[in-house]
């Protein structure tokens, strides 16, 4: 099965990123940051806040299908999240470069606000075929582009070089972004305008603050759960991430892959304990499932990648099915029969508050242990316990589920991914 990167049905935790950067005094408690720190919104979905909420005993409850619209504006903590170039975007750690619509564009895509319009900008400059940071041939004088998202999505056009600004005094220059002019099946949810590539290879965003600015490379966030309509949280980047010391943390493999179409942050996954009891490969070893390798066919799998702009956690089909068979044999325990909903193949019927409590916990084993808790793992949707992990023919990703109540740092200059449990609700903006 083609790992479904997109919001899944019951699972719209879509990365919505408002692409600005906040004041540095705009923080909360009105103090001041160098100008180094930057903290972006991180807003999520409508259907995230108002079809879903979180139980008192905190697991993630479905009250109707969910919607898969993104709401197009939010409050910030002084005035409003806004920007210019303004796009909403989605962020994703498996894609190096930034890129939006822009105009002339053919067929383009319902968003919020208007397609970006370079001739508009006095900062824009076109990104010559001659030029270093041109990669891919080009037919004309400007440098085009073309990639494939992992979703499947399609789109063209050509490089420029822009500085963005993130409110009054804090922007990066030297931007190097898509002017997307022409898409095919991206899921813009009528408000997202492209991505924010936070891979770490040249062109993106992190690649720039730490090779051309110097800057602190290191970026950080925090998902919370549902039901805070009005608030949102912090994409943290360079000297405003938190401190790493009481973190676990995992190396970052790969880091001089050049494959400026897929630049994802590659994990070490060398098993899976589920209820604490180790999954059992027959006539194998379960670590050579998570490593990347090249296929018969010429293709890579691509291993075990970390990426919040994923819905939830997909895994190469033999682990995926150890894993639906230990969980079952859990469940079973506890009297819960198996049963299959729309787009949810794993279920439980009937659960109750008490077999809640028991329902199992995964260790991914990395450098460092991952735990993800039940409230990780499992949505309701009304008696039925439904395990949010799905399979996938080529890789295996750690997905934004799974990373909810958890703060991570990428560290791109040490070539590490720090991460521990946290009440994401402490660092979050807006209205109550």
């Amino acid at each position: 099965m083609k790992p479904d990167t997109r919001a899944i049905m019951l699972l719209p935790l879509m990365l919505t990123l408002l692409v600005t950067f906040l004041h540095p005094a705009a923080a909360d408690n009105g103090t001041p940051r160098r100008s180094e720190g930057l903290s972006l919104c991180l807003v999520p979905s409508t259907g995230w806040n108002s079809t879903m909420h979180i139980d008192s005993d905190g697991f993630l409850c479905l009250d109707e299908a969910a919607t898969t619209k993104l709401r197009p504006h939010i409050a910030g903590p002084k005035g409003s999240c806004t920007a210019w170039p303004p796009p909403s975007g989605r962020a994703t750690a498996a894609a190096h470069m930034t890129w939006m619509q822009c105009m002339p564009i053919a067929h383009p895509f319902t968003q919020v606000p208007p397609p970006f319009n370079p001739a508009a900008s006095p900062s824009f400059r076109r990104v010559w075929r001659l030029s270093t940071l041109c990669d891919g041939p080009s037919t004309r004088e400007e440098c085009e582009f073309r990639a494939t998202r992992l979703d499947g999505a399609h789109l063209s056009g050509v490089l420029g070089n822009e500085t963005i600004a993130f409110a009054d005094d804090a922007e990066v220059h030297g931007v190097v972004i898509g002017c997307a002019r022409a898409t095919m099946g991206f899921h813009s949810h009528e408000v997202l305008t492209g991505v924010l590539g936070l891979g770490k290879q040249r062109l993106s965003l992190i690649w720039t603050r730490l090779h051309q600015l110097r800057h602190d490379d290191r970026f950080s966030y925090c998902l919370f759960g549902p039901g805070h309509p009005n608030r949102h949280g912090f994409l943290r980047v360079g000297t405003d991430v938190p401190a790493t010391g009481h973190m676990r943390s995992t190396k970052i493999l790969y880091m001089r892959m050049t494959d400026l179409k897929f630049s994802p942050y590659h994990v070490s996954l060398t098993g899976i304990s589920v209820a604490g009891l180790p999954l059992i490969l027959p006539n194998g070893s379960i670590e050579e499932l998570f490593q990347r390798h090249k296929l018969h066919d010429g293709r890579w799998s691509n291993g075990c990648v970390i990426d919040p702009g994923t819905g939830m956690t997909v895994m190469i089909k033999p682990a995926y099915d150890l894993l639906v068979h230990a969980v079952e044999e859990h469940v079973r325990r506890l009297g819960l029969p198996k049963v299959e909903r729309d787009q949810c193949p794993v279920c439980f019927r009937g659960a109750t508050r008490t077999a809640f409590e028991h329902l199992p916990t995964v260790t991914l084993h990395l450098d460092d242990d991952l735990v993800l808790r039940p409230q990780q793992l499992f949505v309701l949707v009304h008696q039925d316990a439904c395990l949010m992990v799905m399979p996938s023919k080529h890789i295996t990703i750690i997905g934004m589920m799974q990373q909810v109540n958890t703060r991570f740092v990428y560290d791109v200059a040490a070539g590490r991914i720090h991460f521990a449990h946290e009440d994401c609700h402490g660092d979050m903006g807006g209205q109550n």
